[in-house]
């Protein structure tokens, strides 16, 4: 008798049920890809290469990685600005110190986000004025928030190459 019970809460129609609950709760909460807002009226090499990078979401991290199959951090940034016909540094810690100076109040998308984490300068291109996207060793080309404490307490600044 317990078989039979068993049978019939594993019925088909239930596996359908139960499939497609886990669909709904699995698109609902973040699964899918990222939205994320970015400022309209911006120049045309600006756009670019925050297209280009936004392009580049979910590539792999790679140590010294200048694309197209993965990055590091000064990569994505070297490889993107490359592609919008600009030229930048090759390291994270010329990129941070390279440009001109930005204030919070005027960055732009396309400018690029400076940390100092340990010892080591890390990078990231401005999306809107708290999103930026960046190469991560543990989840690659992603998308992360500037209010976040991680980024808070290593961030050194703003800098602009266009």
């Amino acid at each position: 008798m317990r078989v039979k019970q068993c049978r019939l809460f594993f019925s088909s129609r239930n596996a359908w049920v139960l499939f497609f609950l886990l669909c709904f709760v699995f698109s609902s909460f973040g699964c899918g890809p990222k939205k994320v807002g970015i400022p309209g009226g911006l120049s045309e090499t600006r756009a670019n290469v925050v297209r280009l990078a936004m392009d580049l979401l979910g590539k792999p991290y790679k140590n010294g990685g200048r694309g197209p199959d993965a990055f590091d951090c000064s990569g994505l940034v070297y490889y993107a600005f490359k592609k919008s016909g600009l030229t930048v540094p090759v390291t994270a810690e010329e990129q941070g110190q390279g440009g001109a100076e930005v204030s919070r109040d005027a960055v732009l998308p396309g400018d690029l986000v400076v940390f100092k984490i340990k010892r080591d300068f890390h990078v990231g291109i401005m999306l809107n004025e708290g999103e930026f996207v960046h190469a991560s060793k543990s989840r690659g080309v992603a998308i992360d928030n500037l209010s976040l404490p991680y980024w808070t307490r290593s961030f050194q600044g703003f800098r602009s190459f266009l």
